[in-house]
């Protein structure tokens, strides 16, 4: 029950004026709570999650009462799009997920006696017809989750994860200006509501931009069989790859002040602000330079065309590190505390790339070796290409900081620029 509360008021509650105090009122958990048994009721029949449902609904259509009316905010009560945060207020849009399109095609082809069927093999000709309805029909389609595409995610919503998120940062705006007054109603009780809430914001923040750091190096999939025409494995566009990382660059790399309310901040804790952003910024950089994501965007690379370009990993590690200095390219360099962590933490992971740590044997009798399961593929190794590329970003980066350090004004800059270049020397001429 107060998973559903925090989750309703993080990614709706502008739309709803039943949210601006807490708690919310029965007539409305009620209703949350329907929606979390029909799910559940779901997986005793046998449907386990589908992610793929939400993809398939345009972004506009989230905001469209009559759409949302008739399929809710996604196809599938089996998904994880919780609720409609794409809605803006004023929109009238509905914001909770109800039994819809697919899980009713789910049930007929799950359940459905076929006459004069006999055996189970002598159902799979009707069966295969049924399924074959997804052709047309992208909302009866099916998609599990595995971090590689876009259109299969939890906590998503929409067919453009940079436009949906935008509309869902709008909203998180407007929840932080209600933090207070909603979870402040009891004069009596302490600030546990509103530290609960504060920490439910920056986790939707996180599900949000995570949702479009898949976009990079991402690859759509489409189950076919060999009788269908296409592919199964599409990579995701250059242009939409290349929107996806400028999108985290000022979302995320450029310091996401909006939840750095000292209204807020204040009430909640004494300090750690600033290792919170350190820490949020840090992994979002390592999931962004992941090994595996390299090697898509390596296979990307070399199987492009003039009619289909790829995104690459130089465009990759050139945009990332223009956006995380961009500092260095104005006339006077002054570097704060949450950039100048993100920029220690970039150079940093590259030497980690450069110069991995030495793998510690195992001492002691080795064990014996467990049975390696069914289609276990180890995961990819960073491309050679990678390397090269990050060895030739961290010497521009070092002749950018090296004319930066003549337009530092203050002590502090001069200092960090001073100690990023004895890093990155460190990094390329390792002991």
């Amino acid at each position: 029950m107060n998973l559903l509360r925090d989750w309703y008021f993080v990614q709706v509650a502008p739309d709803d004026p039943r949210t601006m105090v807490l708690p919310l009122p029965d007539s409305l958990m009620g209703r949350l709570l329907e929606y979390v048994v029909a799910h559940e009721i779901g997986h005793t029949l046998g449907f386990p999650h589908n992610f793929y449902a939400s993809s398939s609904v345009p972004v506009d259509s989230l905001r469209s009462p009559s759409f949302t009316a008739r399929w809710g905010d996604t196809p599938s009560i089996m998904d994880y799009a919780r609720f409609n945060y794409v809605a803006q207020p004023g929109d009238g849009a509905a914001l909770i997920p109800t039994i819809s399109v697919y899980d009713s095609f789910a049930v007929n082809w799950g359940y459905r006696r076929v006459p004069g069927a006999a055996t189970p093999e002598a159902e799979r000709p009707y069966l295969d017809s049924l399924a074959r309805l997804q052709d047309a029909n992208p909302m009866l389609r099916f998609g599990d989750m595995d971090g590689i595409d876009p259109n299969s995610q939890r906590e998503a919503l929409g067919d453009d994860p940079v436009r949906a998120t935008t509309f869902g940062l709008m909203n998180l705006k407007r929840v932080m200006r209600m933090l207070i007054p909603a979870t402040t109603g009891n004069k009596l009780e302490d600030y546990s509501d509103l530290s609960e809430m504060y920490d439910r914001v920056i986790g939707q923040w996180r599900f949000e931009m995570s949702d479009v750091l898949t976009m990079v190096g991402g690859v759509f999939r489409h189950e076919r069989y060999p009788t269908q025409e296409g592919v199964i494995h599409t990579p995701v566009p250059r242009a939409k790859q290349a929107e996806a990382v400028q999108f985290l660059a000022a979302n995320v790399f450029k310091t996401p002040d909006f939840f750095l309310d000292p209204e807020v901040l204040r009430r909640i804790e004494p300090s750690g602000i600033v290792e919170r952003v350190r820490t949020e910024q840090t992994n979002f950089l390592r999931n962004l330079f992941d090994d595996s994501r390299l090697s898509r965007l390596a296979d990307q690379g070399a199987t492009a065309t003039a009619a289909a370009p790829a995104y690459t990993i130089a465009d990759l590690v050139g945009d990332t590190r223009r956006a995380i200095f961009s500092e260095l390219a104005g006339p006077h360099v002054a570097v704060d505390a949450y950039r100048r962590n993100l920029q220690r933490a970039f150079v940093d992971l590259m030497d980690t790339k450069l110069n991995p740590p030495p793998v510690i044997a195992r001492t002691g009798p080795a064990g014996p070796a467990g049975p390696v399961p069914p289609g276990f593929r180890p995961p990819p190794p960073m491309p050679g290409d990678a390397r090269a590329l990050i060895r030739a970003e961290l010497k521009d980066l070092d002749a950018a900081l090296k004319l930066a350090l003549l337009k530092a004004g203050d002590r502090v800059s001069r200092a960090h620029i001073e100690d990023l270049r004895f890093r990155i020397d460190r990094t390329l001429n390792p002991k």
